[in-house]
Protein backbone atom coordinates (compact mmCIF):
# COMPACT_ATOMS: atom_id res chain seq x y z
CA UNK A 1 0.00 0.00 0.00
CA UNK A 2 1.09 3.35 -0.52
CA UNK A 3 0.84 5.72 2.28
CA UNK A 4 1.28 9.69 2.62
CA UNK A 5 1.42 11.33 5.80
CA UNK A 6 1.37 15.12 6.29
CA UNK A 7 3.27 15.41 9.86
CA UNK A 8 5.75 16.34 12.10
CA UNK A 9 8.78 14.07 11.76
CA UNK A 10 11.96 13.22 14.16
CA UNK A 11 10.39 16.08 16.35
CA UNK A 12 10.15 16.30 19.84
CA UNK A 13 6.27 16.28 20.34
CA UNK A 14 3.42 14.09 20.65
CA UNK A 15 2.24 13.77 17.17
CA UNK A 16 5.35 13.34 15.64
CA UNK A 17 6.33 10.05 17.85
CA UNK A 18 2.76 8.83 16.89
CA UNK A 19 3.80 9.49 13.38
CA UNK A 20 7.18 7.92 13.56
CA UNK A 21 5.55 4.88 15.38
CA UNK A 22 3.49 4.47 12.91
CA UNK A 23 5.14 5.12 9.50
CA UNK A 24 8.10 3.11 10.83
CA UNK A 25 6.13 0.20 11.45
CA UNK A 26 4.29 0.28 8.47
CA UNK A 27 7.50 0.55 5.97
CA UNK A 28 8.73 -2.67 8.52
CA UNK A 29 5.08 -4.30 7.50
CA UNK A 30 6.28 -3.77 3.75
CA UNK A 31 3.79 -0.64 2.84
CA UNK A 32 5.63 2.56 0.69
CA UNK A 33 5.50 5.79 2.88
CA UNK A 34 6.14 9.01 1.82
CA UNK A 35 6.27 11.73 4.47
CA UNK A 36 4.78 15.61 3.84
CA UNK A 37 6.44 17.56 6.77
CA UNK A 38 7.62 21.00 8.02
CA UNK A 39 11.21 22.90 7.41
CA UNK A 40 10.58 24.52 10.16
CA UNK A 41 7.57 24.64 12.77
CA UNK A 42 7.05 25.99 16.52
CA UNK A 43 6.32 22.25 18.03
CA UNK A 44 9.28 20.74 16.24
CA UNK A 45 12.27 20.69 19.08
CA UNK A 46 15.35 19.04 18.01
CA UNK A 47 16.25 15.55 18.07
CA UNK A 48 18.55 15.54 15.71
CA UNK A 49 17.39 11.85 14.44
CA UNK A 50 18.38 11.98 10.84
CA UNK A 51 15.39 12.00 8.56
CA UNK A 52 14.95 8.57 6.08
CA UNK A 53 14.85 9.00 2.57
CA UNK A 54 10.98 9.04 2.12
CA UNK A 55 10.52 12.39 4.07
CA UNK A 56 10.00 15.64 2.06
CA UNK A 57 10.34 18.51 3.94
CA UNK A 58 7.98 21.38 1.87
CA UNK A 59 6.01 23.72 4.19
CA UNK A 60 7.48 26.40 7.27
CA UNK A 61 5.20 27.68 9.96
CA UNK A 62 6.36 30.47 12.30
CA UNK A 63 3.20 30.43 14.27
CA UNK A 64 0.82 28.79 15.64
CA UNK A 65 -1.06 31.61 17.31
CA UNK A 66 -4.14 32.14 17.13
CA UNK A 67 -4.22 29.94 14.30
CA UNK A 68 -1.89 27.87 12.16
CA UNK A 69 -0.89 29.37 9.41
CA UNK A 70 2.00 28.79 6.33
CA UNK A 71 4.75 31.24 6.18
CA UNK A 72 5.87 29.23 2.89
CA UNK A 73 4.06 26.35 1.24
CA UNK A 74 5.04 24.04 -1.65
CA UNK A 75 1.91 22.23 -2.88
CA UNK A 76 3.98 19.97 -5.46
CA UNK A 77 5.12 17.22 -3.33
CA UNK A 78 1.47 16.65 -2.41
CA UNK A 79 0.01 17.01 -5.69
CA UNK A 80 2.40 15.03 -7.59
CA UNK A 81 3.80 12.33 -5.31
CA UNK A 82 2.41 8.70 -5.53
CA UNK A 83 -0.23 7.79 -2.93
CA UNK A 84 -3.46 6.03 -2.30
CA UNK A 85 -3.88 6.90 1.46
CA UNK A 86 -3.39 10.31 2.96
CA UNK A 87 -3.25 10.58 6.25
CA UNK A 88 -2.74 13.81 8.96
CA UNK A 89 -1.33 14.10 11.82
CA UNK A 90 -2.45 17.00 14.32
CA UNK A 91 -4.56 18.92 11.62
CA UNK A 92 -5.03 21.96 14.06
CA UNK A 93 -1.20 22.48 14.14
CA UNK A 94 -0.66 21.85 10.23
CA UNK A 95 -1.08 24.84 7.58
CA UNK A 96 -4.85 24.16 7.25
CA UNK A 97 -5.37 27.04 4.78
CA UNK A 98 -2.98 26.22 2.46
CA UNK A 99 -3.82 22.31 2.69
CA UNK A 100 -7.47 22.77 2.24
CA UNK A 101 -6.80 24.73 -1.16
CA UNK A 102 -5.16 21.19 -2.29
CA UNK A 103 -7.37 18.53 -0.32
CA UNK A 104 -10.20 17.83 -3.10
CA UNK A 105 -7.35 17.30 -5.52
CA UNK A 106 -5.60 14.70 -2.09
CA UNK A 107 -8.92 13.48 -1.62
CA UNK A 108 -9.48 13.01 -5.66
CA UNK A 109 -6.39 10.53 -5.92
CA UNK A 110 -6.84 9.10 -1.98
CA UNK A 111 -8.75 7.78 0.77
CA UNK A 112 -8.18 10.67 3.59
CA UNK A 113 -7.61 9.95 7.25
CA UNK A 114 -7.42 12.66 9.51
CA UNK A 115 -5.16 11.17 13.13
CA UNK A 116 -6.63 13.22 16.37
CA UNK A 117 -4.46 14.81 18.92
CA UNK A 118 -6.38 17.88 19.35
CA UNK A 119 -7.26 17.83 23.21
CA UNK A 120 -10.44 19.68 22.96
CA UNK A 121 -12.45 20.84 19.94
CA UNK A 122 -10.09 23.24 18.05
CA UNK A 123 -11.35 26.90 17.57
CA UNK A 124 -9.81 27.57 14.51
CA UNK A 125 -13.05 27.13 11.84
CA UNK A 126 -10.87 25.70 9.30
CA UNK A 127 -10.52 22.84 11.21
CA UNK A 128 -14.10 21.68 10.35
CA UNK A 129 -13.80 22.12 6.28
CA UNK A 130 -11.74 19.27 5.49
CA UNK A 131 -14.18 16.58 4.43
CA UNK A 132 -12.30 13.17 6.21
CA UNK A 133 -13.30 9.45 4.75
CA UNK A 134 -12.42 8.79 8.47
CA UNK A 135 -11.07 10.30 11.41
CA UNK A 136 -9.00 8.56 13.96
CA UNK A 137 -8.74 9.15 17.86
CA UNK A 138 -7.37 7.08 20.93
CA UNK A 139 -9.69 6.68 23.14
CA UNK A 140 -13.72 7.94 24.06
CA UNK A 141 -12.50 11.46 25.78
CA UNK A 142 -11.63 12.62 21.84
CA UNK A 143 -14.72 11.07 20.38
CA UNK A 144 -16.73 12.59 22.70
CA UNK A 145 -16.20 16.17 21.49
CA UNK A 146 -15.79 14.91 18.16
CA UNK A 147 -18.99 13.71 17.70
CA UNK A 148 -20.56 17.02 18.34
CA UNK A 149 -19.21 18.64 14.89
CA UNK A 150 -18.24 15.52 13.00
CA UNK A 151 -20.18 12.22 11.40
CA UNK A 152 -20.23 9.26 14.48
CA UNK A 153 -19.91 6.26 11.46
CA UNK A 154 -16.73 8.08 10.26
CA UNK A 155 -15.03 8.22 14.02
CA UNK A 156 -12.79 5.53 14.80
CA UNK A 157 -10.98 4.32 17.86
CA UNK A 158 -7.26 3.49 17.47
CA UNK A 159 -5.24 3.37 20.43
CA UNK A 160 -1.83 5.34 20.51
CA UNK A 161 1.25 2.79 19.37
CA UNK A 162 3.93 2.12 22.16
CA UNK A 163 7.81 1.47 20.60
CA UNK A 164 8.21 -2.11 20.71
CA UNK A 165 10.16 -4.08 23.73
CA UNK A 166 13.59 -3.08 23.44
CA UNK A 167 15.61 -4.22 27.02
CA UNK A 168 18.91 -3.05 27.03
CA UNK A 169 22.43 -3.96 28.91
CA UNK A 170 22.80 -1.63 32.29
CA UNK A 171 26.50 -2.05 33.07
CA UNK A 172 26.56 -1.40 29.43
CA UNK A 173 25.23 1.62 29.36
CA UNK A 174 26.32 3.35 32.08
CA UNK A 175 30.05 2.55 30.82
CA UNK A 176 29.10 4.16 27.51
CA UNK A 177 27.92 6.70 29.15
CA UNK A 178 30.25 6.81 31.44
CA UNK A 179 28.18 6.98 34.31
CA UNK A 180 28.61 5.37 37.90
CA UNK A 181 27.92 1.72 38.30
CA UNK A 182 27.49 1.93 41.97
CA UNK A 183 24.83 4.89 41.96
CA UNK A 184 20.92 5.18 42.07
CA UNK A 185 19.93 6.86 38.73
CA UNK A 186 17.01 9.01 38.59
CA UNK A 187 16.67 9.75 34.90
CA UNK A 188 14.17 12.70 33.46
CA UNK A 189 14.43 14.65 30.55
CA UNK A 190 12.85 16.99 27.74
CA UNK A 191 11.93 20.73 27.20
CA UNK A 192 9.83 20.76 30.29
CA UNK A 193 12.38 21.12 32.65
CA UNK A 194 10.70 23.48 35.22
CA UNK A 195 8.29 20.88 35.86
CA UNK A 196 10.57 19.05 38.10
CA UNK A 197 11.93 21.47 40.33
CA UNK A 198 9.65 20.86 42.52
CA UNK A 199 10.85 17.41 43.71
CA UNK A 200 14.03 18.26 44.13
CA UNK A 201 13.65 18.26 48.01
CA UNK A 202 12.47 15.03 48.21
CA UNK A 203 14.89 13.28 46.11
CA UNK A 204 17.51 15.35 48.26
CA UNK A 205 16.39 13.63 51.32
CA UNK A 206 16.84 10.18 49.41
CA UNK A 207 20.37 11.10 49.17
CA UNK A 208 20.65 10.57 52.69
CA UNK A 209 19.93 6.63 52.32
CA UNK A 210 21.09 6.04 48.68
CA UNK A 211 24.05 7.23 46.91
CA UNK A 212 21.68 8.80 44.36
CA UNK A 213 22.14 10.85 40.90
CA UNK A 214 19.56 12.72 39.29
CA UNK A 215 20.38 13.10 35.34
CA UNK A 216 18.15 15.50 33.68
CA UNK A 217 19.12 15.83 30.23
CA UNK A 218 17.37 19.51 28.70
CA UNK A 219 15.99 19.90 25.13
CA UNK A 220 17.81 22.90 24.21
CA UNK A 221 15.10 24.90 23.78
CA UNK A 222 14.13 24.79 27.35
CA UNK A 223 14.04 27.41 29.79
CA UNK A 224 17.05 26.37 31.81
CA UNK A 225 17.31 29.05 34.69
CA UNK A 226 15.60 27.82 37.55
CA UNK A 227 17.19 24.43 36.87
CA UNK A 228 20.75 25.56 36.51
CA UNK A 229 20.18 27.31 39.95
CA UNK A 230 18.71 24.48 41.33
CA UNK A 231 22.16 22.65 40.19
CA UNK A 232 23.41 24.87 42.29
CA UNK A 233 21.78 24.02 45.46
CA UNK A 234 21.41 20.13 45.14
CA UNK A 235 24.76 18.25 43.99
CA UNK A 236 22.89 15.31 43.13
CA UNK A 237 21.92 16.73 39.70
CA UNK A 238 23.68 16.12 36.87
CA UNK A 239 22.23 18.29 34.21
CA UNK A 240 22.85 18.21 30.39
CA UNK A 241 21.82 19.77 27.82
CA UNK A 242 21.54 18.49 24.44
CA UNK A 243 18.92 17.24 22.10
CA UNK A 244 18.48 13.37 22.18
CA UNK A 245 18.04 10.88 19.20
CA UNK A 246 16.04 7.68 19.98
CA UNK A 247 18.70 5.62 20.43
CA UNK A 248 20.51 7.60 22.93
CA UNK A 249 17.56 8.19 25.04
CA UNK A 250 17.31 4.17 24.95
CA UNK A 251 20.72 4.23 26.23
CA UNK A 252 19.86 6.61 29.31
CA UNK A 253 16.84 4.60 30.06
CA UNK A 254 19.07 1.16 30.19
CA UNK A 255 21.56 3.41 32.59
CA UNK A 256 18.37 4.54 34.92
CA UNK A 257 16.64 2.69 37.58
CA UNK A 258 13.84 4.83 37.03
CA UNK A 259 12.40 7.39 34.62
CA UNK A 260 10.49 10.16 36.53
CA UNK A 261 8.12 12.38 34.63
CA UNK A 262 6.44 14.36 37.21
CA UNK A 263 3.15 16.54 34.96
CA UNK A 264 -0.20 18.31 36.84
CA UNK A 265 -3.10 17.22 34.45
CA UNK A 266 -3.61 19.48 31.52
CA UNK A 267 -6.51 22.22 32.65
CA UNK A 268 -6.36 23.40 29.36
CA UNK A 269 -7.22 19.66 27.55
CA UNK A 270 -9.22 16.95 28.62
CA UNK A 271 -7.87 14.34 26.43
CA UNK A 272 -4.52 14.16 26.70
CA UNK A 273 -1.85 11.37 26.13
CA UNK A 274 1.83 10.91 27.36
CA UNK A 275 3.68 10.48 24.41
CA UNK A 276 6.49 9.46 26.34
CA UNK A 277 5.22 6.68 27.88
CA UNK A 278 4.49 5.54 24.83
CA UNK A 279 7.74 6.10 23.78
CA UNK A 280 9.37 4.96 25.99
CA UNK A 281 7.98 1.78 27.60
CA UNK A 282 9.65 -0.65 25.89
CA UNK A 283 12.68 -0.31 27.25
CA UNK A 284 11.81 -2.03 29.99
CA UNK A 285 13.01 0.90 32.33
CA UNK A 286 10.25 1.41 35.46
CA UNK A 287 8.21 4.70 34.28
CA UNK A 288 7.36 6.70 37.92
CA UNK A 289 4.90 9.32 36.84
CA UNK A 290 3.02 11.63 38.52
CA UNK A 291 -1.20 10.60 38.96
CA UNK A 292 -2.92 12.78 36.34
CA UNK A 293 -5.31 12.96 33.30
CA UNK A 294 -1.98 12.27 31.02
CA UNK A 295 -2.29 8.75 32.41
CA UNK A 296 -5.41 8.07 33.96
CA UNK A 297 -5.96 5.27 31.15
CA UNK A 298 -2.67 3.63 32.02
CA UNK A 299 -3.01 0.54 34.32
CA UNK A 300 0.19 -1.30 36.14
CA UNK A 301 2.36 -1.31 33.41
CA UNK A 302 3.20 2.37 34.72
CA UNK A 303 3.76 2.93 38.55
CA UNK A 304 1.77 6.51 39.61
CA UNK A 305 2.42 8.52 43.05
CA UNK A 306 -0.38 10.89 44.43
CA UNK A 307 2.50 13.85 45.74
CA UNK A 308 5.47 13.94 46.73
CA UNK A 309 5.59 11.78 49.75
CA UNK A 310 4.20 8.96 47.91
CA UNK A 311 6.90 9.58 44.72
CA UNK A 312 9.51 8.99 47.77
CA UNK A 313 8.09 6.28 49.06
CA UNK A 314 8.10 4.53 45.26
CA UNK A 315 11.16 5.35 44.74
CA UNK A 316 12.59 3.76 47.27
CA UNK A 317 10.65 0.46 47.06
CA UNK A 318 11.89 0.56 43.28
CA UNK A 319 15.29 0.63 44.76
CA UNK A 320 14.92 -2.15 46.57
CA UNK A 321 13.22 -4.01 43.78
CA UNK A 322 9.96 -4.01 44.48
CA UNK A 323 6.83 -2.73 42.69
CA UNK A 324 7.96 -3.18 39.19
CA UNK A 325 7.32 -5.91 37.03
CA UNK A 326 8.85 -6.49 33.49
CA UNK A 327 6.81 -9.29 32.85
CA UNK A 328 3.77 -6.59 33.00
CA UNK A 329 5.06 -5.01 30.29
CA UNK A 330 6.12 -7.09 28.31
CA UNK A 331 2.46 -8.52 28.20
CA UNK A 332 1.29 -4.99 28.27
CA UNK A 333 3.02 -4.48 24.95
CA UNK A 334 2.16 -7.50 22.95
CA UNK A 335 -1.28 -5.59 22.32
CA UNK A 336 0.03 -2.58 21.72
CA UNK A 337 3.50 -2.05 20.39
CA UNK A 338 3.44 -0.25 16.82
CA UNK A 339 3.61 -3.01 14.65
CA UNK A 340 0.26 -4.20 16.03
CA UNK A 341 -1.49 -0.87 15.70
CA UNK A 342 -0.29 -0.10 12.51
CA UNK A 343 -2.16 -3.23 10.98
CA UNK A 344 -5.28 -1.72 12.59
CA UNK A 345 -4.71 1.21 10.78
CA UNK A 346 -4.27 -1.02 7.37
CA UNK A 347 -7.14 -2.63 8.01
CA UNK A 348 -9.14 0.19 8.14
CA UNK A 349 -7.37 2.14 5.16
CA UNK A 350 -8.56 -1.24 3.23
CA UNK A 351 -12.15 -1.22 4.25
CA UNK A 352 -11.90 3.09 3.02
CA UNK A 353 -10.64 1.61 0.24
CA UNK A 354 -13.07 -0.93 -0.82
CA UNK A 355 -15.82 1.46 0.12
CA UNK A 356 -15.10 3.88 -2.11
CA UNK A 357 -14.29 1.41 -4.94
CA UNK A 358 -17.91 0.33 -4.00
CA UNK A 359 -19.39 3.93 -4.76
CA UNK A 360 -17.46 4.35 -8.21
CA UNK A 361 -19.62 0.88 -9.51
Amino acid sequence: MKIGMMCLWNAANGPSIHAELLGRAWVKLGHQLKIFSARKHPDARPTFQEDEDFVIRHFRVDEVIPFTRATSFDPFPLLNEEYEIFVAQNVERLPAEKLLEVFPRIKKKAVTVQVVHEGKAPEDPLYYKFDWDAIVCFDQRYKDYLVKSFPAERIHMISYPYHPFKPGDKKEARRKLRLPREEKIVFSFGFRSKDVISALPYLNELTREYPLRYVVIANPQSELDELSQAKKKYNFIDLRVKALPLDELYDYLYASDVLLIHRESSQKYPAVVSSSVCQLLGSGCPILFHQSNYVELQGKEIIKYRDFEDMKTKLIELFQGKLFNLTRIKDFLKDYEAERIARRFIKLFEELRETRERGRR
